[in-house]
């Protein structure tokens, strides 16, 4: 009798497992349809990729894209097939990120070449997923040509513009300055005047570092960013580059650290940054009077920080301060083109270091970067 008991409730046991394993598969197979009907239907174009970039699979909309009439057309190929030269290293690049570093996602423009020969300019999107013991990737291809083409005009624009005014604006900021160390000596010169003319020279000096930054901006964009890099002690930067600061008299600098250091770099785009950093700290936190300069000179690089008291800056904005045009404060009296932190950061890229910030609200912010050395 109690075999039988024993052998009823193994039986019964048996049916709840299947009818579990029922419901999980009909829930794989409603999963399984719902993916294919978004994949089908999405109107930016679809693809799953092996990690050895051939196409598995295509949705009707990439097909469209690439100016093909059948998914038989481009299944099988790989999808450097349709980069122009010059630009598959894009995808060697994705390739290593999702397949090497094990990235789950990465995003990239590029451009594709359609049947036709025409070029596309488009935004990728992939993320790694497993099926089995493989590893696929699933990406989504949006057509940005007109975007890009737009972008193209507007960074034509700014360096044009931007060559056009970096002439006038230099004579006028040394006119000014002339100006006012002759009329600086003048015992009865109007003391409203001088203030005036002070401040003209203050702006211009504003103007002149927006004109610097545009050109910068163009000339990352097109790639020709080049570095001179020199022996230099960093304290002697340092000093140089904060004279405006201490001019004001309404800051301190304070330094720490070991300024014995000497970097190897380009001096005037690593002037650049610190001028940056330290205008940053005097602009967000204005009722911080001291502004810390701290050099640590680590195993394999030199990490420079500038350090406020100032408000800090909420945490949802911090992984967008160094993106191109980004501003905190957009209603600020003086907002800037939001180009500071991004030309900074393509410098320190270009330098192969690394740059960042911490910040607390109420306790100030220390951005920081580093220099490999030699």
């Amino acid at each position: 009798m109690e075999n039988i008991k024993s052998l009823n409730a193994q039986i019964e046991k048996l049916k709840e497992e299947n009818r579990k394993l029922n419901s999980e598969l009909s829930e794989q197979r409603i999963g399984g349809d719902r993916f294919k009907t978004i994949f089908e239907t999405s109107q930016l174009g679809n693809k799953i990729i092996s990690s050895d970039l051939e196409i598995l699979e295509v949705n009707p909309a990439l097909v469209k894209l690439l100016g093909y009439s059948s998914k038989q057309d481009i299944i099988g190929t790989k999808i450097r097939d349709y980069s122009p030269e010059g630009h598959q290293k894009h995808w060697a690049i994705l390739q290593k990120e999702l397949w090497e570093k094990k990235t789950p996602y990465f995003n990239l423009e590029t451009c594709l070449c359609k049947k036709n020969g025409a070029i596309i300019w488009v935004h990728v999107t992939s993320v790694l997923f497993k099926d089995g013991d493989q590893t696929y990737g699933y990406t989504i291809i949006e057509d940005i040509t007109r975007q890009y083409k737009e972008k193209i005009k507007k960074e034509e624009f700014i360096s044009v513009a931007s060559h056009e005014l970096k002439t006038p604006i230099t004579t006028m900021k040394a006119s000014l300055q002339l100006m006012n160390r002759m009329i600086s000596n003048e015992k009865d010169f109007p003391s409203k005047i001088l203030k005036l003319s002070q401040d003209a020279e203050k702006y211009t000096a504003k103007l002149s570092y927006l004109v610097g930054d545009l050109l910068n901006l163009s000339n990352f964009e097109q790639g020709e960013m080049t570095l001179n890099k020199t022996d230099f002690k960093l304290s002697e930067l340092i000093n140089e580059c904060c004279n405006h600061v201490r001019l004001e008299g309404k800051y301190t600098i304070t330094y720490k650290g070991d300024l014995s250091v000497e970097l190897n770099a380009d001096k005037y785009k690593i002037d650049q940054v610190l001028v940056n950093l330290v205008n940053n700290a005097i602009k967000y936190a204005p009722d911080s009077p001291e502004i810390i300069i701290k050099v640590d000179s680590l195993k394999n690089f030199h990490r420079i920080s500038v350090i406020d008291a100032g408000k800090g800056i909420p945490s949802e904005n911090i992984p967008h301060l160094f993106e191109r045009y980004y501003q905190v404060n957009k209603k600020a009296k003086n907002p800037g083109l939001g180009l500071g932190l991004y030309i900074s950061s393509e410098i320190i890229r270009v330098h192969e270091g690394e740059i960042g910030v911490k910040s607390q609200v109420g306790k100030g912010s220390t951005f920081w970067f580093t220099i490999p050395k030699r």
